[in-house]
C-alpha cells in the first residue's frame, strides 16, 4: 500500500478562515492550542494549525502510482500552495507512507522533478512505513 498526503502549517495560520474559501479538501485539520491524543506522552498543546489533504492512494506496494499524482496536484496547485505562505503557513510537506514489506531494503525512486518542484515551493518530505496487521 502506498499514499502520498499533503501537509500545510503556521503558527500563525487560521485554517478555520481558510479552509472554507480553499479548493484543498481537508481529511484532517489540527488547531494551535489543542492537545494531540496520538505520540504526545506528556500532553503537549500543539504549536501550529493547519490541515492535511489526501493526494494519492493505491494498494499497490511502493509510491510508483503516489510520485506522478503528487507532481500533478503540484502542477494543479501551484498558485495556492504559494498563496499560503502570504497566508501564515511556514511549514508545508508531502509526507509519503508506504507499508512495510518485511524486506531488508525497502527503496524508493524520487525523479529529479518532483525534488526540483518540491524547492521551488520550499516543501519539505517525509517518509513514513508502517507495519499493517495481517489477517
Amino acid at each position: 500500500m502506498g499514499v502520498c498526503v499533503f501537509v500545510a502549517s503556521g503558527l500563525n495560520f487560521d485554517v478555520d478562515g481558510y479552509l472554507p474559501k480553499s479548493p484543498f479538501k481537508a481529511m484532517r485539520v489540527f488547531r494551535k492550542g489543542h492537545i494531540p491524543p496520538k505520540d504526545n506522552p506528556q500532553h503537549q498543546p500543539r504549536p501550529d494549525s493547519g490541515f492535511v489533504v489526501m493526494v494519492a492512494q493505491s494498494p499497490e506496494p511502493g509510491l510508483s502510482h503516489e510520485i506522478p499524482e503528487a507532481f500533478k496536484f503540484l502542477l494543479k496547485n501551484e498558485q495556492e500552495i504559494l498563496r499560503l505562505k502570504n497566508l501564515g503557513v511556514d511549514n508545508s510537506l508531502f509526507d509519503f507512507g508506504v507499508e512495510h514489506q518485511g524486506m531488508i531494503q525497502q527503496s524508493e525512486y524520487l525523479p529529479p522533478e518532483l525534488i526540483i518542484a518540491l524547492g521551488r515551493f520550499g516543501m519539505g518530505l517525509i517518509f513514513s512505513t508502517v507495519q499493517l496487521p495481517k489477517g
